[in-house]
C-alpha cells in the first residue's frame, strides 16, 4: 500500500515539472518576442523596456519581468525535480516521507492559494491535480504506516 502512496507522490510531481518548463517556454526574452507571457501592447512592452525599478537603475521592468518567469520556471521544476528524487526509491520514500509528504502538501497549497488569486485556468487545474496526488499520498501513507 505504501508504494501506491510513493507512486501518488510522483504523479504529483509531473505538473510541477511540465508547467515549470513550459512557463520558461513561454517567456519571451525580447519586446520583439510574441510568446505567451508577452503583454499583449506593445507599447506597454517598449515602456517595460524603459522604465526602471525603484530599487536601482541597474535593471528595468522589462528584465525583472523576464528574471521572474524564469526564476519561477526555475522553481516549479525544481520542486518537481525534488519530489522525484525522494520518490526515485522505496527506501528513498520511506526515509523522507515524513518529511516531505507535508511540505509538497503546504508548497502546493501555497501555489493554489497565488494561483487562485494571480493566474488563470491552466496551472490551477495542474496544481490541483498535483495537490490532489500529493494528499492522496500522504493519507495512503498515514494509513498504511
Amino acid at each position: 500500500m505504501r508504494e501506491l502512496g510513493r507512486y501518488l507522490f510522483l504523479a504529483g510531481a509531473a505538473p510541477y515539472i511540465l508547467l515549470g518548463l513550459a512557463h520558461a517556454w513561454h517567456t519571451p526574452f525580447t519586446t520583439a518576442e510574441n510568446k505567451g507571457l508577452s503583454p499583449r501592447d506593445r507599447a506597454l512592452r517598449d515602456e517595460m523596456a524603459g522604465a526602471h525599478v525603484l530599487l536601482t537603475r541597474r535593471t528595468t521592468l522589462w528584465l525583472t519581468w523576464v528574471g521572474f518567469n524564469l526564476s519561477h520556471s526555475l522553481g516549479a521544476v525544481l520542486f518537481g525535480a525534488v519530489v522525484v528524487l525522494v520518490g526515485r526509491s522505496e527506501a528513498s520514500f520511506q526515509a523522507q516521507a515524513g518529511v516531505f509528504l507535508p511540505l509538497a502538501n503546504v508548497v502546493s497549497l501555497c501555489y493554489l492559494a497565488i494561483g487562485l488569486r494571480c493566474w488563470f485556468r491552466t496551472p490551477l487545474i495542474g496544481i490541483a491535480l498535483a495537490g490532489v496526488c500529493f494528499l492522496s499520498a500522504w493519507l495512503v501513507f498515514a494509513l498504511a504506516g
